[in-house]
């Protein structure tokens, strides 16, 4: 237990996904006290899983030399590491379309003698529809089981002291107070969304009770009233901050009662429970409201799509800190997980550079992914927090973004979009089968849409204390951190 009410670590980092566990290990090796903050209820539900599983030797960046140099240098280093998550048995095949693409296959060939990255041209029959492309080559380029990898991460952190994780983790604030954060956040972890309680005590977004309930915003209780906040119960009280309860009294937020406990947020029951959206005070940890408190001197926003979400948490900056905000897209993404055929099995497919597609092994589940540049963006939002439209009528919102796999206003599936532009260019052997479909939020810099550059960004908005955040949507370039750690 740290000073007065608050616990104190060494470092703070939201975010349990790749980057986020690697800095946890990193610091907890050194013998460091580690808080890390995840909001789903295990790490690499989000990125780290839903996305190509691509581990970056930089031929995706042609237009780019510095972010293909860099990634080709972290590739090797990736594999010295992890390699034992990696699926390196196949043969990835970039291919240049011969219709509207930035770069032709000359270009190419020069692009890799430039990277020093190799390149092996290809007879493009064997693999293409006549015509579709302008050359076909044979490159060095992996994928990565993110499964592997987060039982690797989670098995090699429960074994430092120093290190905790907390699942279920709420962000509702961050104070610059000194020369420490504090970080205020509620703790899901024994209600996560969907899972069946202990007891009746709990009530998190969707989770299930003893007696069977669902305790979702609006959704029915054991007593038959309805719990959506600041709606009118059948007793004729009312939930919500400030609104007058059935003896008279208000339950304002953060308001005490005789009992003791805190109103509406953190509202003791009469059957002991606490009202707050599934938390229980257990300790002294335990703020205002059911929230928890740590503190620290340091803090990594490690939340990838959430970046811009974190920052705006934060309060009492100082005249020379910089909490701007990234100034980035964000696009609703779908990756494709299909079933791939004999002969396509040992086989990745890029089409590039432009609006085209990739197929290739999801790591070592047997199954490949299928994305494209024109249809795996479902939506997109240019505001400084996301903003889109499934957003209606559930838990998420532009200032907490829930799992989109978890999220039952996800799109359709495009599916046949997908599979239309990559019949158009691969042979019918190299056949497929739709299995299933991964969701996700990619925020990307808006600077890099001119030249398709994927830099890691990493800001540091304050020293003494320090506050840093990592943008990077590439697994391989994690290593970036290193400097930042020690």
């Amino acid at each position: 237990m740290g000073i007065g009410s608050f616990d104190r670590y060494d470092r703070i980092i939201i975010g349990a996904g790749l980057y986020g566990l690697y800095a946890a290990r990193f610091c907890g090796k050194r013998g460091e006290r580690v808080l890390v903050l995840e909001y789903d209820d295990k790490p690499f539900k989000r990125a780290t899983h839903s996305n190509q599983a691509r581990v970056h030797m930089g031929y995706h960046y042609p237009r780019s030399l510095s972010t293909a140099l860099k990634s080709a240098g972290y590739y090797r280093r990736f594999h010295e590491d992890y390699g034992f998550s990696v699926m390196d048995s196949f043969r990835q095949i970039y291919a240049v379309s011969s219709q509207f693409s930035w770069t032709n296959a000359e270009q190419f060939q020069e692009f890799c003698r430039s990277a020093g990255i190799d390149c092996r041209q290809e007879h493009e029959s064997v693999f293409f529809q006549k015509g579709t492309v302008d050359g076909a080559f044979l490159t060095q380029e992996d994928t990565y089981d993110a499964m592997i990898l987060r039982d690797y991460f989670v098995d090699e952190i429960s074994t430092l002291k120093g290190v905790e994780i907390v699942y279920g983790a709420r962000l509702k604030s961050i104070r610059k107070n000194g020369d420490v954060y504090e970080v205020y956040y509620d703790d899901r972890s024994l209600a996560e969304c969907g899972e069946k309680q202990i007891d009746s005590s709990f009530g998190g977004s969707g989770a299930k009770q003893a007696d069977g309930s669902i305790w979702e915003s609006g959704t029915k209780r054991a007593d038959g009233s309805f719990a959506e906040f600041g709606a009118r119960q059948t007793d004729s009280s009312f939930g919500g901050s400030g609104t007058k309860r059935a003896d008279g009294s208000f339950a304002e937020s953060g308001t005490k009662r005789a009992d003791s406990s805190f109103g509406e947020s953190g509202a003791k029951q009469a059957d002991g429970s606490i009202w707050e959206s599934g938390t229980k005070r257990a300790d002294s940890s335990f703020g205002e409201s059911g929230t928890k408190q740590a503190v620290a001197g340091f803090v990594l926003n490690a939340t990838y799509a959430s970046c811009n979400q974190v920052l705006s948490c934060v309060e009492n900056a100082g005249p020379d800190d910089n909490f701007d905000l990234f100034t980035i897209k964000y696009e609703l993404c779908e990756i494709i997980l299909c079933r791939p055929s004999e002969a396509l099995r040992d086989y990745g497919f890029t089409v590039m550079d432009g609006p085209f597609f990739s197929i290739m092994p999801f790591g070592k589940t047997g199954l490949h992914s299928l994305t494209s540049v024109t249809f795996t963006p479902h939506m997109t939002s240019y505001d400084p927090l996301p903003v889109f439209s499934c957003q209606q009528g559930c838990e998420c919102d532009p200032r907490q973004l829930c799992n989109c796999n978890d999220c039952p206003h996800k799109p359709e599936s495009a599916w046949e979009y997908m599979r239309h532009l990559a019949d158009k260019y691969l042979l019918p052997e190299y056949g497929y089968e739709y299995d299933s479909s991964l969701f996700s939020i990619k925020p990307i810099l808006k600077s890099s849409e001119v030249d398709d550059s994927r830099p890691t960004t990493i800001v540091v908005s304050s020293t003494g204390p320090t506050f840093i955040s990592v943008l990077s949507g590439k697994i391989n370039t994690v290593y970036d951190l290193d400097e930042f750690l020690v």
